[in-house]
């Protein structure tokens, strides 16, 4: 296997020898995960960076975009996109800056601050979506439907043991 997750994956099998009953295939698929994860989200930041976004802020958007009256509490946010309130806020000041949404006060409580998708967010989300589900079309291509069936069950049975 010649590619960007080699040399590591070497580094794995000769750290192993050092230690015995090492888990090597274990250490191999975590790391490998972590290696995709990371390279996933290269790979989508670098169709968003014209925009001044990245994978997270795009998500956000959307996640807003697909609730009632595209608004929600940020710490509601926060565990949609498995982040901290604290990177939460920072989001939301950058979404902000871009006009993409609006804090709003709530109506039952004033000082519950809520986010809230603007018009210029939601033309946004409409306007770049497509291309969106083209990317995620695209690197799932080489895949069939069984192959993508299988891999999500096989990845739920290894998120249902982190969340265990």
């Amino acid at each position: 296997m010649n590619d960007s997750f080699s040399p590591y994956e070497s580094a794995i099998k000769s750290i192993s020898k050092s230690f015995s009953r090492s888990p090597v295939r274990e250490a191999v698929l975590t790391r490998l995960l972590m290696h995709l994860g990371s390279n996933l989200g290269v790979h989508f930041d670098a169709a968003l960076k014209e925009h001044g976004l990245n994978y997270t802020t795009w998500t956000s958007l959307v996640v807003l975009y697909s609730q009632p009256e595209g608004r929600m509490l940020p710490s509601e946010l926060a565990t949609y996109i498995l982040t901290s309130r604290t990177h939460c806020s920072r989001i939301a000041d950058e979404l902000d800056k871009k006009g993409f949404v609006k804090r709003i006060a709530g109506t039952a409580d004033r000082r519950e601050v809520h986010l809230q998708l603007t018009s210029k967010g939601t033309a946004f989300v409409e306007e770049h979506h497509p291309a969106r589900r083209k990317q995620y079309r695209d690197l799932w291509s080489a895949f069939s439907a069984e192959e993508m069936s299988q891999f999500e069950g096989l990845l739920r049975k290894l998120l249902q043991q982190l969340d265990g």
